[in-house]
């Protein structure tokens, strides 16, 4: 990583959630944010942009940097984004709304409004692209003894599907194609949940703030449920460590890795949920968000309350293969896990949490509480 490129761009907001718009065929020049404790909180689409100003040395200066191309505002904080095409955006709310799909083309994005639900299409052109509002949900949480709004804390992308958690203890499956239709409800348990996880089409991991984990079945109801959920372990085994983020690896979906509270990583072999696969002690702070390099998957992402963003690399020595299928893979290996991981620091002493960061091709976008955006270049 010595070549490696760090910008800093100050934005004014607080950023929960960055994603990449998805690109198939050239690195990805534009995304998105989702702000967060902002007197309004928005989401923004931006574009990277030749910088104007670069100096004629050129030594403390960045070629590109981002422009806000638009905005869409929000109802509360934006607590999840994920994309389920290359340019239809999934957005929660902490204000229990799920708050819909929004379709970016071009440059533009369109909000969905308070009161009504709404199904509209996209027509591209030559010259300027045209977007319409496609629709909304109603109030997917809510708290069942009061009836009042539970926000939502996490949604997950599976194909068309989209499942959305929330802190009455319920996951809900909506489609893209009719987000007005709650296709299954399901009380996965007693208290909040504040993680959710496709492991595939049919099977969903939730985790609650006491660190159980919930295996569910997208295709019954609550009665039918498995009872399966297993307990994250602690480094005292006197309290419980709160899941503060999962992730499934994209090619072996059997290995599940789970960010804490107390930052460490726990990963799991759902093929064998008796004991977990690996501990791993990492940050010493909570794991704000964990993800795969979605290209490259032998890197594995993870950002910090304490401002921390690491990249975690097989070793190569180990003959680190992203296409292994034997499901052989180093991340299973308990405690010899750390002599084949390399772990590099990305962003480190902002002393504000990095809630949030995106990578696509060489390049990585991060953002949080320090109200500003980190783009790094030639990561990979």
């Amino acid at each position: 990583m010595s070549s490696t490129v760090v910008s800093t761009h100050y934005i004014s907001e607080k950023v929960a959630r960055v994603r990449w718009l998805p690109e198939a065929l050239h690195q990805s020049e534009r995304f998105v944010t989702g702000s967060w404790d902002m007197d309004r909180n928005f989401v923004r689409v931006w574009k990277l942009q030749s910088n104007q100003h670069v100096s004629a040395t050129g030594t403390d200066d960045v070629d590109q940097i981002p422009r806000c191309m638009d905005k869409v505002p929000m109802e509360d904080d934006v607590t999840a984004m994920e994309f389920v095409d290359n340019s239809t955006l999934a957005v929660s709310c902490a204000d229990g709304m799920f708050v819909g799909l929004s379709t970016i083309v071009g440059n533009k994005i369109f909000e969905h409004h308070i009161g009504h639900l709404s199904l509209m299409n996209v027509q591209r052109a030559v010259e300027e692209d045209q977007v319409q509002r496609l629709a909304r949900s109603g109030r997917l949480h809510c708290f069942q003894r009061s009836q009042e709004p539970a926000p939502c804390t996490d949604l997950a992308v599976y194909g068309t599907d989209i499942a959305t958690a929330g802190e009455d203890g319920c996951v809900n499956i909506v489609s893209s194609e009719n987000i007005r239709l709650v296709k299954r409800s399901i009380e996965a348990d007693s208290m909040a949940l504040f993680s959710l996880c496709y492991v595939s089409h049919q099977e969903l991991v939730a985790a609650n703030r006491m660190g159980v984990l919930r295996m569910l079945d997208a295709r019954v109801a609550t009665e039918a449920q498995p009872k399966i959920g297993i307990m994250l372990p602690c480094r005292d085994d006197k309290s419980s460590n709160f899941v503060s983020s999962i992730t499934t690896h994209p090619s072996q979906q059997h290995i599940l890795l789970c960010g804490s509270e107390e930052g460490t990583i726990t990963v799991w072999d759902l093929r064998n949920l008796e004991y977990p696969a690996s501990y791993i002690s990492a940050h010493d702070s909570p794991i704000n968000e964990i993800g795969f390099h979605r290209q490259d998957t032998t890197k594995l992402f993870t950002a910090s309350e304490t401002g921390e963003v690491w990249m975690w690399s097989e070793n190569r020595a180990y003959g680190g293969d992203a296409n292994r299928k034997d499901g052989n893979s180093p991340w299973l290996s308990g405690d010899r896990v750390r002599a084949l991981i390399n772990v590099e620091g990305v962003i480190t002493g902002t002393r504000k949490a990095m809630n949030s960061f995106d990578v696509h091709g060489s390049r990585l976008v991060c953002g949080g509480d320090t109200e500003a955006v980190y783009i790094i270049d030639n990561i990979a």
